[in-house]
């Protein structure tokens, strides 16, 4: 089993890609998912970032995440922080999801990667993403994007790049011929 690191910012369309490689085979662990769940269940997690970022817990211990969000996106220094508690328990959790997922040929993720693909679309166009799929206001989708690596970040790390300007038909023929070059 080959682990492939699919990445890019927020709104760029890496769920889309990872849907279309799981359909030609390849399995994925989306981290996103992942830390979402460890919100919803994991204590120690949570009951650190609560001393972290000073009461990001409801009365019922369930994570406020628009408060953490509005906290982390506007400070480079406390989303370093919120990165610092968090990845230790994303990447234990990840690792059991890959382990389970043992029979597929790829299984995407985004660390401890056998390659790395980056999926790249227009700044504006993420924004419009974010605001249909987080129900944000266009200022904190705007933040949520600048707190994250440019582009040229993802083009200099990156083996592999794919750009999702809306076409999804390119993103389609794209995404599988990348899959046919990964399963070499």
């Amino acid at each position: 089993m080959k682990i492939i690191g699919l990445t890019g910012g927020s709104g760029t369309g890496k769920g889309t890609v990872a849907a279309r490689m799981r359909s030609l085979g390849a399995g994925w662990v989306d981290a996103d998912a992942v830390y979402r769940g460890l919100c919803a269940e994991n204590r120690e997690m949570l009951d650190a970032l609560d001393a972290a970022f000073g009461g990001v817990t409801d009365e019922n211990g369930a994570l406020d995440r628009p408060k953490l969000a509005k906290i982390v996106f506007s400070d480079p220094e406390k989303l370093a922080e919120l990165n610092r508690i968090t990845t230790p328990y994303i990447r234990a959790a990840s690792l059991a999801a890959i382990r389970a997922q043992s029979a597929c040929p790829v299984v995407l993720y985004d660390d401890f990667c056998d390659a790395v693909i980056a999926v790249l679309a227009p700044h504006d166009t993420r924004v419009s993403r974010i605001i249909e799929r987080d129900h944000l206001p266009e200022e904190a989708a705007r933040a949520r994007i600048d707190a994250q690596p440019p582009d040229s970040f993802y083009r200099a790390k990156c083996g592999y790049i794919i750009e999702n300007n809306g076409d999804l038909d390119t993103l389609y023929r794209d995404t599988d011929a990348l899959y046919q070059i990964l399963m070499k």
